[in-house]
């Protein structure tokens, strides 16, 4: 492209070289582009730019046209750049997933892979399809897991802003109006005021243990037996832990198929999905099944465990003998995806009455304690 362009200008061209470590920005064109790297990539910027290569490869458009017109709708800038980098190198001769690999930030391997699959098949425009519904699901899965946890922590935050409240303001005017009478207090009133008098005498102190409590927590957490006993401890938790199994088993099946539909092998499959589980429990047992599958063990008994329902590991057996495999993991996706809105609208309906019952009974036991003395001072005089 270059030679043409000299050429048109007249110019007979000797030598060309590619400049570098010239100009730019910190080894980018411009400070915009060096910005562009600063910054991640949401994922409805990834959803609409595999939707518009899927259209655009269906219109017959060749791959660097595709990009070049996708390059100019993108509004992320990372994703932006990511784009016109990839351009230049296949024009310069490279496959899409080449250049795909230079931007592991962007492209996951799982993206990477299908790529290669579709180049490999010549089906690119069906899995950048399959990518855009993956994502999609993907993120209306992690929507709805959100939302099953937002709920319970925030019955928890006004549970303590209620609790605080009450220890700041209501119980020391109540304590002193009491004590002030001279006479002695029920065993409830002198607990509630005790326990006021403590929490503000001793609150700093318990501010700063459960800040560094959090901060052990995360600490422990980021370490890989750590993270492998919290994550088993996630899922014994009553009601969220089966949520999040039900999430898991969703994202699971259906990264799964797309995969193996994709004409990925088992092998390869397994090592991908297991980088997208979140929970440390199943991203080990899918790698060690892996391995089991590699040295010629079946897909269902590779994986069994204890945390992995019983259903998809039977259902992977039918499967596996039917050779209809990546049907039977898209029907256990949606299958799981169905179970777990249920399991949220459950939960989000036992939220509100949950909330009334915690906040409701430390506002009525400030009542019950409050009149019982009152009923005891009355009764002394």
């Amino acid at each position: 492209m270059a030679v043409q362009e000299l050429r048109a200008q007249g110019l007979r061209v000797l030598d060309i070289r590619e400049r570098k470590g010239q100009g730019g920005f910190l080894g980018q064109a411009n400070f915009a582009d060096w910005l562009a790297t600063q910054r991640s990539v949401g994922t409805d910027a990834l959803i609409f730019y595999f939707r518009q290569m899927a259209f655009m490869l269906k219109a017959g458009l060749p791959v660097a046209q595709a990009l070049e017109l996708a390059a100019g709708q993108i509004s992320s800038s990372r994703l932006n750049l990511a784009v016109r980098v990839m351009l230049k190198d296949i024009e310069g001769g490279q496959s899409l997933s080449s250049a795909m690999k230079k931007h592991r930030d962007v492209f996951t391997n799982m993206m990477i892979n299908l790529i290669v699959a579709g180049e490999n098949t010549g089906e690119l425009e069906v899995i950048m399809e399959r990518l855009a519904s993956h994502l999609e699901k993907r993120a209306a899965l992690k929507k709805q897991m959100m939302t099953a946890m937002i709920y319970p922590v925030i019955v928890v935050l006004v549970a303590i802003g209620v609790a605080i409240f009450m220890v700041v303001s209501i119980i020391p005017k109540f304590a002193t109006f009491l004590q002030g009478q001279g006479k002695a207090l029920p065993a409830s009133t002198q607990a509630l005021i005790d326990i006021s008098a403590s929490i503000r005498e001793n609150g700093l102190q318990l501010i700063i243990a459960a800040i560094a409590g959090l901060i052990a927590l995360w600490l422990f957490y980021r370490t890989q037996q750590g993270r492998l006993i919290l994550d088993r401890l996630l899922l014994h938790i009553p009601v969220l832990g089966k949520l999040m199994i039900n999430g898991s088993m969703a994202q699971l099946n259906w990264a799964m198929s797309i995969l193996l539909s994709s004409g990925v092998s088992i092998f390869d499959a397994l090592k991908i999905t297991a980088d997208l589980m979140p929970n440390r429990v199943y991203a080990d047992k899918l790698k060690q099944g892996a391995s089991r599958v590699f040295a010629g063990h079946d897909l269902s008994s590779s994986i069994r465990h204890p945390m992995l329902p019983a259903l998809v590991t039977q259902m992977i057996a039918v499967g596996e003998r039917t050779g209809t495999l990546d049907h039977i993991l898209q029907e256990l996706g949606s299958y799981y995806e169905k179970v777990l809105e249920t399991g949220i609208k459950r939960l989000t309906a036992l939220i509100e009455p949950a909330m009334i019952l915690v906040i409701g009974g430390m506002v009525g036991f400030v009542y019950y304690a409050f009149f019982q003395a009152l009923f005891a001072l009355a009764g002394g005089r």
